[in-house]
């Protein structure tokens, strides 16, 4: 994630809204630092390795003042916010001063659910660092309103630059070898994979889809938040996330007249890999827009969702993860810079990005103010130029909407599509059959 990063930007943003605050900016700093102190995951840095001979290392970093980043606002309304977060886009982490940064932006007016002004942050973290739930996870840790649990003692404590090379030199043959290994296993796996599939006990690989004028490389990014009730995305085999999809698939369709087949790619949550911190997949899920009863399309979608994660988490196809995980540094780091990220691919796994993530309850505080929601933007890249956020908060979930301006000049359009897809997939779930009925 940290090589891929610094060609394709990925750094995540994590906003929370909070009411009646009360602190000045000056004691909301001393309390984040003081919180970031005691929170292992933001007491690191990154450190590399002379020519890249290994994997970069992670290093102990304390965390001060420039961490920690008081914004005023031109237009201090809602609007003037969402300008200001999508401009955050294009100021990425530099890894190896800190892999994560606080955005602060006091006195908000006009914040959705919010008497009064509001208190925003928007926490920005590195993929290299975190994944969503790992980043939700740190998130909870530095706003949570119980105190952060006591570091864990191990810093992690990386080898002088040349030590450091050295040990990469004398692992290259050692990964070339476990490479070759997990090699002869994967193209095993796949044919295993290719058996399962012939005998029906995994479904096949999504077909591609067809470029959109979404899939193209999007220019500055724009951003819109849209608050709902998770309570009214909900139904009996029906997940807000679902909800959501069926919401999009009719909105999409409506925005590119479009009455063929259209497509998310969907993030999903790997089972835990120890040592790992990123364990998610993307994969494509068929949004069927032209199903038009809304309670049948959302089932299909739920079913669809579930066949790819099945397949996503087998260890037949997980097996080719294993196999770059095993690459040699220099290996990888040549393979990623090599990447030709400018080609168009004749296909894509879908025609939007939405990425899910429950953020637990609705207890954090800062500066003296509760949180009312919580959202996310997944980054753009040069051939998805619309993405999706569904983020949940106690009972309140945001579902944001990033567009570029090149390939979605109207973004408003597109988001007052969105809000009327949502009520209307809300209201079709109000009128489903109740369990037992």
């Amino acid at each position: 994630m940290l090589w891929l990063s610094e060609r394709v930007p990925s750094d995540q943003f994590l906003l929370f809204a909070f009411a009646n605050a009360t602190e000045s900016a000056a004691e909301l700093e001393q309390f984040v630092i003081g919180r970031a102190r005691r929170i292992d995951d933001l007491g690191i840095r990154v450190s590399t390795v002379p020519g890249n001979l290994d994997f970069p290392y992670w290093a102990p970093h304390d965390p001060g003042p420039d961490q920690v980043v008081e914004h005023e606002l031109a237009d201090s309304t809602w609007t003037g916010l969402t300008a200001a977060v999508a401009d955050l886009f294009g100021d990425p982490l530099d890894t190896s001063v800190s892999p994560w940064r606080l955005h602060i932006f006091c006195d908000v007016v006009g914040a959705p659910g919010c008497n009064g002004a509001a208190v925003v942050a928007v926490l920005q973290i590195s993929h290299a660092l975190a994944d969503g739930r790992r980043a939700s996870a740190i998130a909870r840790a530095l706003f949570g309103s119980d105190e952060p649990a006591p570091m864990s003692g191990r810093r992690p404590a990386a080898p002088p630059a040349a030590i450091a090379a050295a040990l990469g030199a004398v692992r290259l043959p050692i990964r070339t070898g476990h490479t070759l290994v997990r090699g002869i296993g994967a193209y095993s796996a796949q044919r295993e994979l290719a058996r399962l599939v012939d005998a029906g006990e995994l479904p096949p690989e999504n077909p591609g889809l067809e470029l959109a004028p979404l899939n193209a490389d999007p220019g500055p990014a724009r951003v819109r938040m849209i608050i709902c009730s998770s309570t009214d995305l909900r139904a009996p085999g029906i997940t807000v996330t679902v909800s959501v999809l069926t919401a999009i698939s009719s909105a999409l369709a409506a925005f590119l007249s479009s009455s063929g087949r259209l497509g998310a790619e969907v993030t999903v949550a790997m089972d835990s890999d120890t040592g790992a911190r990123n364990n998610f997949r993307n994969v494509g899920v068929d949004l069927f827009p032209d199903e038009s009863n809304l309670l049948t399309r959302a089932h299909l979608i739920s079913d669809a969702l579930e066949q790819r994660r099945l397949r996503a988490r087998h260890p037949a196809a997980t097996a080719q993860g294993k196999v770059t995980r095993a690459l040699p540094a220099p290996m990888l780091r040549a393979e990623i810079a090599g990447y030709p990220l400018d080609q168009v691919p004749p296909t894509v796994s879908g025609n939007t990005v939405v990425s899910s993530v429950f953020r637990g309850a609705a207890d954090l505080r800062l500066a003296g103010g509760s949180v009312q929601f919580t959202a996310g933007f997944p980054a753009l890249s040069s051939v998805m130029g619309l993405t999706h956020g569904v983020h949940g908060i106690g009972d309140t979930v945001t579902v944001s909407i990033t567009a570029g301006q090149v390939v979605l000049p109207d973004i408003d359009r597109y988001e007052q599509l969105l809000r009327g897809a949502l009520t209307d997939v809300a209201q079709a779930l109000r009128m489903a059959p109740k369990s037992g009925a």
